[in-house]
């Protein structure tokens, strides 16, 4: 039986009460930089799904500066992973073959590099999703948290349009428990 992972939502937009009560300022535009959180508001979900206390996405962003873990593009897979270790929870910057990603959701939330909107037309990357659990079918249901304006009112698709513009590449974590089993 496929499990789903309780996930919360995080949105990559910061707030400009957040991005000024945690000194943001600091950074620079908010607006840029929200465009390019979405790795780091994944990230925040999944510390929050894990139970460990989870820093802003304006803290993380901060992190992120200090560790050098951002590019123009975005957060680097390994930095993300590296800040989740730091934060309490156990991941992997690592390839996984799209043939292998419904195995490993049974036993954790995973981030997953696809392109924004899971459009079908072959781009694939640039963008950071939560893949949290899926329905058995023909062609599964995916059932993710994104953490853009789009994934607000969009949280499911089939495995054969996410694999359209998925790149392989992945931050897997440690088995999440639920009420005490893995």
């Amino acid at each position: 039986m496929p499990r789903v992972h309780d996930v919360p939502l995080c949105r990559q937009l910061i707030t400009p009460a957040e991005w000024a009560h945690h000194g943001g300022w600091a950074l620079g535009d908010r607006i840029e930089w929200s465009n390019r959180a979405c790795g780091l508001a994944s990230l925040r979900a999944i510390l929050l799904a894990y139970g460990q206390d989870a820093p802003t996405v304006t803290e993380l962003l901060k992190l992120a500066v200090k560790h050098e873990v951002l590019t123009p593009r975005g957060a680097l897979h390994a930095g993300i992973a590296s800040l989740a270790d730091d934060l309490g929870v156990q991941s992997v910057a690592e390839p996984v073959p799209v043939e292998g990603l419904l195995a490993r959701m049974d036993s954790a939330p995973l981030i997953v590099s696809v392109t924004e909107q899971l459009p079908e037309d072959g781009r694939s990357g640039g963008h950071l999703i939560i893949l949290r659990g899926y329905e058995d079918g023909p062609d599964p249901q995916i059932l993710f948290r994104d953490p853009s304006a789009w994934g607000q009112t969009h949280d499911r698709v089939p495995l054969s349009r996410l694999a359209a513009s998925y790149t392989g590449r992945a931050i897997t974590f440690a088995p999440l428990v639920h009420n005490g089993e893995s």
